[in-house]
């Protein structure tokens, strides 16, 4: 038991340690140690971790945040569009059997279908909402630990 609070201590300390990226040869390698003079240091952290640092930092932290929301934004319009668009054809397609006389169990397994379906695509956004609410928190939080800082 012991081992593992020792491997978990040392795990917390070499997630800090600097990584360093450079380009030899046309080939980009990512090193613990400056492989060249011009190694750029290159920041690890994980985003909307909390961290001291300079404005630029913070606000590319920030940046990158507000761009993931912006895609989950995007990936949202485009579940409604879809939805939208599978709506239209099974609505279509209810109208046209309605039109036929049909059973009222065919009626019931397409209008079952066009439910669930929707059921479906409501579950998909609400989940990319709730990521993109957490991503503006995120963000939030971040802007307000610069201000403090």
């Amino acid at each position: 038991m012991m081992k593992y609070c020792y491997l978990l201590f040392l795990g917390a300390f070499s997630a800090q340690a600097a990584v360093y990226k450079c380009e030899q040869n046309g080939v980009v390698e990512f090193s613990q140690f400056p492989c060249a003079a011009e190694a750029e240091q290159v920041d690890m952290r994980p985003l909307g971790t909390a961290m001291i640092g300079t404005r630029s930092e913070f606000k590319q932290q920030v940046d990158a945040l507000k761009r993931q929301g912006r895609f989950v934004e995007f990936q949202i319009s485009k579940l409604e569009q879809e939805k939208q668009q599978q709506l239209d054809v099974l609505k279509s397609d209810l109208y046209k059997l309605r039109r036929s006389f049909p059973k009222a169990e065919e009626l019931a397994t397409l209008q079952q279908k066009i439910d669930r379906m929707e059921q479906q695509y409501d579950e998909k956004i609400q989940a990319e909402r709730s990521n993109l609410a957490s991503l503006k928190l995120k963000a939030g939080n971040l802007e307000r630990q610069y201000a403090q800082n």
